[in-house]
């Protein structure tokens, strides 16, 4: 009778501890999910604030007129969501950081014009390029390429849809176990590693030689590097990663950033690849909110700006643009820092 009491004890305790740690799992679930910050793109110790202004033309800038001042010299600044700034401030953004810092540095006045949409591709910036862009009279233009940029419009309105659709379904058909924090966020976690998995085949998938949208992108940029080359306008393609991946030595796109700045060289454009200059970063630590919005944040930009900056300071030699802007390695980026 003492042995089987002994056996019942120890079975009861165990089950009350395997109970107590569950609700210790449950309430640290709960409140990690409670600690998430609020949607922004900066430092909880930095204030909100305005993120427009909105000019005539639709875009998210100042008025520019289109004859440029005498004495000014410009830069037009192509792009999608990157270069748009979604989650940070307009004043923020690369084009603006590298306005700044070369009006700082240089004698003159610089002038950033801002003629970028989230959403859109390389096939619409080349549009944008050939009806607006160059009217402003550019002396540069950068191209903001992100990797998704090679795909087309229609699949990648589908997909959004597609997306948005499962996301409400599930809101209404939401199993009785999803009230527990603790089995969400191990759903969530498990969720989130399947869709990096189909996310990184299918961009991968985007880079084929025979993959429609990578041949409009690359006929996009061949184009842009045309229309500039006849105008007498340095052209600079600046290349993101796509942040929600280890920016390491796993980074699984470092192929595709190669791929796209060959298609630069080739067309004659100078080209920064941002990669290098993130290198072995937390992930993070450069995004508005996480898996929630992947966007560059401030310090993102900041970077990009710095890079860019930098690559502009050393196409006003009197060296060829084109030999003096070029990818760097990682390589390169480690030299550096070991100096």
């Amino acid at each position: 009778m003492t042995l089987q009491t002994g056996r019942l004890g120890r079975a009861a305790l165990l089950m009350f501890g395997v109970c107590l740690g569950t609700a210790a799992l449950e309430v640290t679930a709960t409140l990690i999910q409670r600690a998430r910050p609020a949607k922004d793109g900066y430092a909880p110790v930095r204030g909100r604030g305005s993120r427009e202004p909105l000019n005539a033309l639709g875009y998210r800038d100042t008025e520019h007129q289109k004859a440029k001042p005498q004495g000014v010299r410009r830069i037009v600044f192509i792009g999608d969501s990157f270069t748009h700034g979604v989650g940070i401030q307009f004043d923020d953004t690369y084009g603006k950081r590298v306005e700044r810092t070369l009006a700082l540095k240089h004698a003159g006045t610089w002038e950033s014009i801002v003629l970028a949409v989230p959403g859109i591709g390389t096939e619409e910036e080349t549009a944008i390029v050939e009806n607006e862009a160059l009217d402003f009279q550019p002396d540069i233009l950068v191209l903001g390429y992100v990797l998704n940029d090679a795909e087309e419009t229609d699949a990648a309105e589908r997909r959004r849809a597609i997306a948005w659709t499962q996301a409400q379904e599930a809101k209404r058909h939401s199993a009785p176990w999803r009230r527990s924090a603790l089995l969400s966020l191990v759903a969530d976690r498990l969720d989130a590693a399947r869709q990096n998995r189909l996310r990184i085949e299918n961009h991968r998938a985007l880079y084929r030689e025979d993959a429609p949208g990578f041949r409009k992108a690359r006929n996009g940029i061949e184009r842009i590097a045309r229309r500039c080359r006849d105008r007498g306008v340095r052209f600079i393609g600046v290349i993101f990663p796509l942040f929600a991946n280890p920016l390491d030595a796993a980074y699984p796109f470092e192929e595709i950033h190669r791929k796209v700045a060959g298609i630069f060289r080739a067309a004659g454009a100078g080209v920064v690849d941002l990669l290098p200059y993130y290198r072995d970063m937390d992930w993070r630590l450069l995004v508005v909110e996480g898996e929630r919005d992947e966007h560059p944040n401030e310090l993102a930009h900041r970077i990009a700006a710095q890079a860019l900056a930098s690559a502009i300071e050393s196409s006003l030699s009197e060296q060829p643009f084109e030999a003096r802007v070029e990818t760097r390695t990682t390589a390169d980026h480690h030299a550096d820092r070991k100096r």
